[in-house]
């Protein structure tokens, strides 16, 4: 079974394309990991979602950008986008985040991903195609688990593998291990791998479901690890 089928199989439970879509609260102290990605203000003409799934998170931008834009590699969650953004101008583009050919250099004002950097083979080739599509001062709203939150160092204390997807130490799917994940990181490994690009760090942000005790100390807190960088002009 190749990746993409296996992601389509893994995906399959998302649910059917037109099932509604829910707003998703702007919050002080943001839930998840979608709420955080929305948290962050502002607007523009084009805004891209990197690991897009059923088009749910763009759903939240149809009246902030003019254009939605989702990458996916999965096909049949692409498919469910294309359903759900029909009457929204959307382009869908089914392709590996490490080269983006379909979008030209300095085309977009907003890149969005939410925990979609674990997944990717190639983490540098990703981070540089995203820096080469954003406009000069486009900003990136980038998040992923935290492998360094408090309750993953307790299970690796303890000898269990702190998985970020899948229960039983990311073996709960025979499909994709820990759901896919391929790398882990902490909010200091993504600030470098995102400064090696050629960012600029804006500031970091936390969220969880305890609200502001995720915000104490995001290192050590918040589940999540949640940039928010900028282009240089």
């Amino acid at each position: 079974m190749t990746l993409t089928a296996k992601y389509n199989k893994f995906y399959r439970g998302d649910g059917p394309a037109g099932a509604a879509i829910e707003e998703y609260m702007v919050r002080k102290w943001p839930r998840n990991r979608l709420e955080a990605i929305v948290a962050v203000g502002g607007n523009g003409a084009a805004i891209l979602d990197i690991g897009c799934g059923d088009g749910s998170l763009l759903y939240q931008y149809r009246n902030r950008f003019d254009h939605l834009i989702g990458l996916e590699y999965s096909s049949t969650r692409l498919e469910h986008a294309r359903h759900n953004l029909k009457n929204y101008k959307f382009t869908g583009i089914e392709c590996s985040a490490e080269m983006i050919s379909a979008l030209d250099e300095n085309s977009v004002d907003r890149i969005i991903t939410a925990d979609v950097i674990e997944h990717i083979p190639d983490v540098y080739a990703a981070a540089q195609e995203m820096f080469r599509i954003l406009k000069p001062n486009g900003l990136l709203i980038i998040n992923t688990p935290n492998i360094a939150f408090i309750k993953k160092r307790v299970q690796l204390a303890l000898g269990r593998f702190p998985s970020t997807s899948q229960q039983n130490e990311g073996l709960g799917s025979d499909i994709l291990f820990d759901g896919g994940h391929l790398h882990y990181f902490t909010y200091r490994s993504l600030r470098l791998l995102l400064e090696r690009a050629g960012f600029a760090m804006v500031y970091r942000m936390a969220f969880g479901r305890w609200g502001s005790v995720h915000h104490i100390w995001p290192p050590l807190t918040s589940g999540g690890a949640q940039w928010v960088a900028r282009k240089p002009s």
